[in-house]
């Protein structure tokens, strides 16, 4: 990584905040419903300690760096220098298989919402090149453009959540009662699924970190961001309830397309998916550049990891899931399983081989 390419922490929890909206809205609304009911937005709101719990084991892993030490240098040392290689470049992989994931989400959504006769290609193959070539860049250009973007998108959302407040009826969120305990724990999942991923961004991309870094921040980010996305589940179940979020697709622009601002403006939802394109290009290309971080070790420095990585991400989201019900099946069964297991298995295997055997 070139020395020049640094950024600060406030810098980078922009990119990874933005960059969690896309996850956010794909997985919360209807999924955290299906599996909680009307007491949804408490799921997301129980979830957050596990997700700092999570956080800041990652935050330990870091701080095991050496002085001048690469990320992917601790990982060898950690779990050997072959075996190390090869479990970083399998991080890699999952990295660049999900930011395929996240265009062809990407392409649904709009197709959901805006476009629903178009090929799914049209907007696959624009936003992956865009995205393969941010991912080969330097990652501070990517946090300067999330700075950018960052307050527009939680504008938007803040701005729904004023609009929808009338829509909401107290008795599609309440009374929450002790028989609702497991499902509220089960409803935990998608936000933790959303938050693993991020948060193994923000531990993929931590290298070019200056000046201090504290974990209060990174806490602290993780609460305000639970809180919005807490709102906007309780906004959208409290308007439509638990059983239609749950089988709505896009529960969150449906709500928009029946909001009216301002006593004149109509149907804001096309304006919204078009803004929310901008959180799907940051986490591609964020997904691109750590997956080429996790893969120079064996493909080498050069830009033939970024070339891989970008070239394979685009031709697997155009092949990935033809239809809608195959793409369901992936987004709330295979993508989830694999995440968690980088999250809960693969990255803690490491930290722990490398404490067994007195490395770290």
């Amino acid at each position: 990584m070139s020395g020049r390419d640094s950024y600060s922490l406030g810098q980078l929890l922009a990119l990874c905040s933005a960059a969690a909206l896309t996850p956010a809205l794909r997985l919360l609304p209807s999924q955290t419903a299906a599996l909680a009911g009307r007491g949804a937005w408490l799921s997301v709101l129980l979830a957050l300690p596990a997700a700092a719990a999570y956080g800041a084991f990652l935050w330990l892993f870091l701080r095991r760096r050496r002085a001048g030490e690469s990320l992917a240098a601790l990982w060898r040392r950690a779990a050997g220098e072959r075996f190390g290689a090869l479990l970083l470049a399998l991080c890699g992989l999952w990295l660049a298989f999900y930011a395929a994931f996240t265009l062809r989400d990407s392409a649904q959504r709009l197709i959901d919402t805006v476009y629903p006769q178009a090929e799914r290609r049209l907007f696959i193959l624009p936003l992956g090149l865009a995205a393969a070539v941010a991912g080969a860049g330097e990652a501070k250009r990517l946090v300067r453009t999330a700075k950018l973007v960052l307050p527009l998108m939680v504008a938007a959302v803040a701005l729904t959540l004023c609009f929808a407040l009338p829509e909401l009826r107290a008795d599609n969120l309440l009374p929450i009662a002790g028989r609702d305990a497991l499902p509220l724990l089960r409803g935990t999942l998608p936000t933790l699924d959303a938050a693993g991923l991020i948060l193994t961004l923000l531990f993929f991309l931590s290298e070019g970190l200056t000046g201090e870094a504290r974990w209060r921040a990174v806490a602290a980010r993780i609460g305000l961001l639970g809180a919005l996305m807490a709102a906007l589940v309780a906004a959208v179940v409290g308007a439509f309830g638990h059983e239609l979020t749950a089988r709505l697709s896009q529960p969150y622009f449906a709500l928009v397309r029946c909001l009216v601002f301002f006593r004149a403006l109509e149907r804001m939802e096309a304006l919204l998916v078009a803004l929310w394109i901008f959180s799907d290009f940051l986490l591609t290309s964020a997904a691109l550049l750590a997956a080429r971080r996790c893969l120079a070790p064996i493909l080498g420095e050069g830009r033939l990891p970024a070339v891989l990585a970008g070239a394979a991400a685009i031709i697997c989201a155009c092949l990935l899931a033809p239809g809608t019900a195959e793409f369901t099946a992936l987004s709330t069964r295979l993508v989830p399983a694999l995440n968690a297991a980088v999250c809960l298995l693969l990255i803690p295997g490491v930290f722990f081989v490398g404490k067994l055997r007195r490395r770290i």
